[in-house]
């Protein structure tokens, strides 16, 4: 008797400290959840055995190896849903087993731990209190050992599967398993049938089992049982998708990031063959460094550029167990990619535009000086023609010839003064403060983009009294540019775009008011980040707003933006007069 009770008690502490050790390895994992779980049970049903060791009445004996059926009960089905969480590929489909299993374990529990079915009485033997079976205990002892085979076919399916480092992990385990699960099924199950009694070595199999399991992760390195057990608290917080993939490509455990990337629940990863949504996939690299850009296939057909690099998962005998992938969206980095090479090619057309206005500036300089000239000797001629006194003849014909030269000066002077304007804004300046009238460098605007708006939108000035500001003039003319033409873009059809001045005591507020379609209050947050732009594909770089938002923040002023869907916006740029130097 104080050998069994000594057993059963080193047992039960045992149970209990694999408990906690197994669930501390991986207490985000499933599967270690289960494990301890299942060790805690065998806890209890130890320490039923303990107690009822202990006892020298029969009838509180029984009562006692009954109750222990709290713990004992959930054995078999804890076994076999940690070896269909093992058999990841055929998971989704045998989970539904887990159930129905569960429940007629729970439905035991009752006549087993209440009713003499199946633990009818105890008797004194020389090994403690020898258990007269009931009616049902032949049926559940055959039972319990199908389930244990069940277990072990499970795990032999993913033993032909695995690689050979695995194969050694399970080699190690089923040799020191072996002795345990005999114990089970015959010391305290067959023996008892044929009134053979023996020492209650079922808990101390269930201890040496759950010592398996938590040992595994000390010779290999990674459990057997839980090759996803990687940082797991870490990986579900990482944006690019992590997976550990066998030898042959098919998933074992993966973040949901990963998840994510294929467009699915992460429910259905285990067993996914990764690398045939893979359009390349680089060989595995030692270090981890080796990254190639592929074509992820999502489960929905669709594809997704992301950037991929592997690495070989080796136990601490050095074999290989697969390898870990890390898959890198890529989605972001290319649309800002095509978009800055968008910026890059604007930049080029407005060098372009530069040098052509420089060039289209020299002849009109010779148009504009021999208009002056053509001007002086059309006036000359007239006076000539005036002093012969052929005026009535050639009078009308010589002040249409003057109004036609007046005319030509005043559109020469005019393509000079958008050919000037567009050298400065494309030119961008120095960056460096100048003295410059604000009215002025609106008219600027307003000149550049009146041919572009006005066929659908009409420029209202409102201007207050000329303000001089120490600026960059080119700059602010960028900023005004940008809002008066995302101001004509807005308009639908026809409208109106105002551009209002006002002189405060320490500022200068210039707004830009259209009646055009609004921005939706949902976008009217993001409008000024950079890359963001309402328009489609093609038509912009959404740099325009952003570039306008840090120049004025650069002169110390603020810009902000008041719109109501279908009634229009009004842009508002204050520029702070004492804080410009």
């Amino acid at each position: 008797m104080p050998i069994a009770l000594s057993i059963s008690l080193l047992a039960c502490m045992l149970s209990a400290v694999l408990a906690g050790g197994i669930l501390a390895r991986g207490p985000t994992e499933k599967v270690h959840r289960r494990a301890a779980l299942l060790m805690a049970c065998a806890s209890a049903w130890c320490a039923f055995d303990v107690f009822s060791l202990a006892q020298s009445d029969p009838r509180v004996a029984t009562a006692l190896i009954r109750a222990s059926a709290s713990g004992w009960v959930w054995i078999v089905p804890l076994l076999l849903d940690i070896a269909l969480r093992l058999h990841v590929d055929r998971l989704p489909r045998l989970r539904a087993m887990l159930r129905p299993i569960y429940a007629v374990h729970t439905a035991l529990l009752v006549p087993a731990a209440f009713t003499p079915l199946l633990i009818a009485s105890v008797e004194k033997s020389a090994f403690g209190w020898a258990v007269t079976p009931g009616p049902l205990y032949a049926a559940a002892s055959l039972y319990g050992s199908a389930g244990f085979v069940a277990a072990l076919a499970i795990g032999w399916g993913e033993y032909r599967r695995s690689c050979p480092a695995e194969q050694g992990q399970v080699r190690f385990a089923a040799r020191v398993l072996t002795a345990p699960l005999i114990a089970i099924a015959v010391f305290d199950g067959m023996f008892a049938l044929f009134g053979v009694t023996s020492l209650r070595l079922s808990g101390v199999s269930c201890a040496l089992w759950g010592g398996v399991l938590f040992l595994s992760f000390g010779p290999y390195g990674t459990a057997f049982v839980s090759p996803g057990s990687f940082a797991g608290v870490i990986l579900e917080t990482l944006r690019d998708g992590v997976a550990m993939l066998r030898p042959d490509g098919r998933i074992r455990s993966a973040n949901p990031s990963l998840a994510r990337l294929l467009g699915c629940d992460p429910v259905v990863l285990p067993g996914l063959a990764l690398t045939e949504r893979l359009s390349d996939l680089p060989e595995p690299d030692a270090d981890g460094e080796t990254e190639r850009r592929c074509e992820l296939r999502a489960l929905d057909g669709t594809t997704k550029p992301v950037a991929i690099s592997t690495a070989p998962v080796l136990d601490e005998q050095g074999a290989a167990m697969g390898y870990v992938l890390v898959a890198r969206d890529l989605a972001e980095v290319e649309l800002l990619r095509n978009r800055l090479a968008l910026s890059g090619r604007l930049a080029a057309v407005g060098e372009l535009a530069a040098g052509i206005a420089h060039e289209i500036n020299n002849p009109l300089t010779f148009v504009r000086a021999n208009l002056s000239l053509l001007r002086q000797h059309w006036d000359e001629l007239a006076s000539e023609v005036a002093k012969t006194g052929g005026a009535d003849a050639y009078g009308d014909a010589l002040a249409e010839g003057e109004e036609l030269i007046d005319e030509s000066l005043e559109g020469v002077d005019r393509a000079v003064s958008i050919v000037r304007d567009v050298r400065g804004l494309a030119h961008g300046g120095t960056g460096q403060r100048e003295v410059a009238d604000l009215n002025a460098l609106l008219d600027g605007v307003v000149r550049m983009t009146r041919p572009q708006l006005r066929d659908h939108a009409a420029i209202e000035k409102q201007y207050g009294p000329s303000s001089h500001l120490a600026c960059a003039p080119q700059e602010l003319q960028q900023v005004f540019l940008n809002l008066v033409l995302n101001a004509g873009q807005a308009i639908e059809g026809s409208g109106t775009i105002t551009i209002r001045t006002e002189s405060r005591d320490d500022c200068v507020v210039v707004s830009v008011i259209d009646d055009g379609c609004g921005i939706p209050p949902d976008l009217i947050e993001r409008i000024f980040d950079p890359f963001f732009t309402t328009k489609a594909v093609g038509e912009g770089t959404g740099l325009g707003l952003g570039i306008a938002y840090g120049i004025v923040r650069k002169h110390g002023g603020e810009i902000n933006v008041e719109s109501a869907v279908g009634r229009g916006s009004v842009f508002r740029v204050r520029l702070p007069i004492e804080r410009i130097h």
